[in-house]
């Protein structure tokens, strides 16, 4: 078949374009990026050769994980020492991450995301249309660790070396700020309630302070957790209303009947009061005029917040107004609850905001005139029952109850779930009119974070409140909400959490919450308000602590000490963590090895007596059974507290143990020594030796 002239240009037309197609292909491939990176690296690297490294496509592939990951055919120096000061792709891995996690095993994509398969620049790093996971630079990377590592390891610190301290943080700033008070973070769980109760706030706070506290929190309180929620002065006006309805009378905490000692005005009252909020430590947890410590509320501005009789009354029995508190009960008597509510009534800031500015009753009613309210509500009671009914139905609906406990209102979830939320697809997130920033996951969540309500439009609306989080902040709880997602990782890249992992763990979260740091140095870090105990677990016995945690009581002279022990409200688990806590950092036994009762002679004990009445005069600073010096601990229960061996260290070198101590070191003889240690051991309820011919 011939063709014709026409058929013959159309298939010289087509040859032509398929000629020039693989004159490209061959072209583009002669001259590929990952080529020419390669080409750079040789020249930069003397050792290397087009002959002993020809170009070719690298690639590692993990059969565990079933990834291909080709990014070492351009990062070429990624896991050599020699290009630590080279730029991009030929820089070393920073840090010593690559000393545990070798790249022939992990590759990169596990930590890093991206498309491991590809070969230019944009398709590896996932920069390109509906590649679910780019590649993550900087800190958010270390949303990887999660995968194998697990929050007990990472907070313990035994694992990832080089840190992962974004990760860490945006951990802490989820669980402070309470997010999965509205967002549900598993199916059978509900999260604490991390807000005071709002039960009976009616006697609590003022309404004038309730009204600006709603407006915006952080006017009063610049570092508190509360968010602001942008209500309109309406919305304002029906909470208030319905929050300052909640008070009752008959409940004992909220009566105030005074003792008639002190008036509030009294400045002499204050001062003393003053005085006892500094020795009983309160500046361990809350600040003072810029004085003390921010894990509590501010008290610098209280006595335009709290009325009067109220304070007292919870100075006096903090869970009385609320059992699940972790404020401390300092069993104060009447007297001194007075003095310091005196004092902190006191503390007025002088800058006062105008409260009721537009939120009048007639205001926050939007269209009501003087008419309407005639013929809608015939009294004013009705007026105010309908405003606390719409108040309660806010409170619901805005998801208080997830962070404050109100009457009896269930806690519910108001927001969407976050246990998967680092697997969200780009096309099911909401970006509103934003065109300004990356179509990511990482870059959506950055902004709902910090600013999210710049997502609102007229058909979306935006009900989550306003966190004001810095940058520092939002990275590190992106970093954290990355890591919520399914990876199915084998488990042999999975670390195996160990009981020391654990137990640091548990007693990380018990020691933050109460603040035990506040007023201890545990390990290296601490306040100085009490004493350190970071080597408790060698000094003291675990039954005595138990008992001591539980119901604290006196046993050196508040001169000596800047603060008493409060009670707090520790369960027993919480304590027995805190004890075989204490007990790691000093390498003891946990559960605890009953120590050998040494056996001597009443003649024994009397020379030890003699030595610590008379020759030594011990017991002109120490105190036993109520008689003797109130310079030094009390030594009543002496043997019942304390363990033998440390005892005799401390009696040989107290300035070994604590170089500041005031005691002095005697340079006792070996048996003055030994003699003094038997008398001590008889001194206490549980007495650990054997008298010879007492049964």
């Amino acid at each position: 078949m011939k063709l014709s002239i026409r058929q013959l240009g159309l298939v010289s037309v087509l040859c032509t374009a398929l000629l020039g197609v693989v004159i490209w292909a061959l072209y583009s491939e002669y001259d590929r990026p990952w080529k020419i990176y390669q080409q750079q690296f040789r020249q930069l690297n003397p050792g290397s050769s087009a002959k002993d490294n020809p170009a070719r496509i690298k690639q590692i592939w993990n059969e565990e994980l079933g990834a291909v990951d080709r990014c070492v055919t351009c990062h070429e120096g990624t896991d050599n020492p020699l290009f630590l000061d080279a730029g991009q792709p030929f820089k070393t891995h920073p840090g010593s991450y690559l000393k545990h996690h070798p790249v022939d095993k992990f590759g990169c994509v596990i930590c890093h995301d991206g498309q491991g398969p590809a070969l230019t620049a944009d398709a590896a790093h996932g920069e390109v249309d509906n590649w679910p996971r780019p590649v993550l630079r900087g800190a958010f990377v270390q949303y990887s660790c999660i995968k194998c590592h697990k929050m007990e390891q990472l907070l313990s610190g035994s694992t990832a070396p080089d840190g992962a301290s974004a990760l860490i943080a945006g951990w802490r700033l989820f669980t402070q700020y309470n997010c999965s008070g509205c967002h549900r973070m598993s199916e059978v769980n509900k999260a604490a309630r991390i807000g005071p109760s709002l039960t009976f706030i009616g006697n609590k706070v003022n309404r004038t302070w309730l009204i600006n506290w709603l407006r915006n929190p952080g006017d009063y309180l610049p570092k508190t957790k509360m968010p602001r929620f942008n209500f309109r002065d309406e919305e304002i006006g029906f909470i208030t209303d319905y929050l300052m309805s909640i008070r009752s009378s008959s409940r004992g905490v909220l009566q105030y009947a005074p003792t008639g000692h002190i008036r509030p005005s009294d400045a002499l009252t204050a001062i003393e009061g003053k005085q006892l909020v500094s020795s009983l430590g309160c500046l361990g947890c809350h600040m003072i005029n810029g004085n003390g410590s921010n894990f509590a509320p501010d008290f610098s501005d209280i006595g335009n917040k709290v009325n009067h009789g109220w304070l007292i009354q919870f100075l006096k029995a903090p869970r009385a107004y609320d059992p699940k508190t972790i404020i401390p009960d300092f069993k104060l008597s009447d007297y001194d609850a007075e003095k310091i509510a005196a004092y902190l009534v006191s503390l007025k800031k002088n800058t006062v905001i105008p409260a009721t500015a537009g939120i009048q009753r007639k205001d926050w009613i939007p269209g009501l005139t003087r008419n309407d309210k005639i013929k809608t509500f015939p009294n004013r009671n009705d007026l105010l029952s309908d405003s606390i009914t719409k108040g309660k139905k806010l409170v619901k609906d805005k998801g208080c109850t997830g962070c404050h406990e109100i009457e009896r209102l269930p806690a519910v979830y108001n927001a969407p779930d976050l246990f998967k939320v680092g697997d969200k697809r780009i096309d099911v997130l909401t970006f509103g009119n934003i065109n300004k920033i990356k179509k990511t996951l990482k870059d959506w969540m950055l902004v709902k974070v910090t600013d999210p309500g710049s997502f609102a439009t007229d058909r979306i609306i935006s009900r989550m409140p306003q966190f004001d989080f810095n940058d520092v902040q939002a990275e590190a709880l992106v970093t954290y909400l990355l890591s919520l997602r399914e990876d199915p990782i084998p488990p042999s890249y999975k670390m195996t959490v160990s009981g020391r992992d654990r137990l640091r763990y548990e007693a990380a979260t018990v020691i933050d919450k109460y603040n035990c740091r506040g007023c201890h140095v545990i390990g290296t870090t601490g306040g100085i308000i009490g004493p350190d105990l970071s080597s408790e677990g060698r000094k003291s016995r675990p039954e005595w602590l138990f008992t001591f945690l539980k119901s604290p009581y006196k046993i050196r002279p508040l001169p000596m000490l800047k603060a008493r022990m409060p009670e707090f409200n520790l369960s027993e688990r919480e304590i027995n963590t805190i004890i075989e806590y204490l007990s790691s950092l000093s390498d003891e036994p946990y559960p605890y090895n009953f120590e050998t009762k040494k056996e001597i002679g009443r003649e024994d004990i009397w020379n030890g007596e003699k030595l610590y009445q008379e020759i030594f005069a011990c017991s002109g600073c120490h105190t036993v059974n109520g008689r003797g010096g109130q310079v030094g601990p009390d030594h009543t229960d002496l043997a019942s507290r304390l363990k033998r061996d440390w005892i005799r260290q401390w009696l040989e070198n107290p300035q070994a143990i604590k170089p500041d101590v005031s005691m002095p070191r005697f340079r006792f003889k070996d048996w003055e020594l030994e003699a003094l240690t038997d008398y001590l051991m008889t001194l206490g309820i549980h007495r650990f030796i054997d008298i010879k011919g007492v049964d």
